[in-house]
C-alpha cells in the first residue's frame, strides 16, 4: 500500500499558498512535509480564506512560488497514486498551479479519501474531515496543509487496513467501489 496524500490551503480561488504531502510507502507513513507557497495572487488574500487557515500575506513574502517549488516536489507525484480529502478540489488546485506556471502534468492516479469513508464508516452522519477524523480519534491542526494531508493519510490506512486481502491498492480500491482517477483528466 503505497501512495502519497495531498492537501492545498489557498489564498484565492485556485492559488495555493501552503501544500502538505505525507508519503505511505508499504503502508507506513515514511515522510510528511508541507511548504508555504507565495500564491499568484499575492499580495492579495481572501479574508473568508486568511480567517479558515490563519495563513496571512505577511507569512509568504519569502516563500517560493508554486512554479519555483514545483522542481523540489514533484518526485511526489511522477508515477504516484495520490489520495486527498475532497480530492476534486486538491486536484483542481493543481491543475490550475500547474497550468499557470506552464508545468507538465504528472502521470499519476488519484482517489478521494471522502469517497472511500463513505464506504467504509456508512454510519456517520459527516464524512468530512474533521468528523472522520474525530470518529478515529485523531488530533491535528485542521486546516493547515501538512496536518490535514497526515490525517487524509491516517484515514485512508485505517479504511484500507481490512482489505490486506486484496494484492494492490487499485484492487482493493475497485472492490470497495472507489473511483481512481487520472489526473492529467478532468473529471465531467
Amino acid at each position: 500500500m503505497t501512495f502519497t496524500a495531498i492537501d492545498f490551503e489557498t489564498a484565492h480561488a485556485s492559488f495555493p499558498c501552503e501544500i502538505g504531502l505525507t508519503v505511505v510507502e508499504n503502508g507506513q507513513i515514511t515522510e510528511s512535509r508541507s511548504w508555504l507557497i507565495k500564491p499568484a495572487c499575492f499580495p492579495y488574500m481572501n479574508p473568508w480564506n486568511e480567517r479558515v487557515h490563519r495563513i496571512s500575506s505577511a507569512e509568504l513574502v519569502d516563500a517560493p512560488d508554486f512554479g519555483t517549488l514545483w522542481n523540489e516536489i514533484h518526485p511526489y507525484f511522477d508515477d504516484r497514486i495520490l489520495v486527498a480529502h475532497n480530492a476534486a478540489f486538491d486536484m483542481s488546485v493543481l491543475r490550475a498551479a500547474l497550468a499557470y506556471y506552464d508545468l507538465a502534468t504528472p502521470y499519476s492516479e488519484y482517489f478521494c479519501s471522502v469517497s472511500l469513508s463513505r464506504r467504509i464508516w456508512k454510519e456517520l452522519p459527516s464524512h468530512s474531515l474533521g468528523a472522520v477524523a474525530q470518529h478515529l480519534g485523531l488530533h491535528f491542526n485542521h486546516h493547515r496543509a501538512g496536518d490535514d494531508a497526515e490525517v487524509c493519510a491516517r484515514i485512508a490506512l485505517k479504511a484500507l487496513e481490512n482489505n490486506a486481502q486484496e494484492v494492490t491498492l487499485n484492487e482493493i480500491l475497485k472492490s470497495l467501489n472507489v473511483k481512481i482517477h487520472n489526473l492529467r483528466k478532468t473529471n465531467k
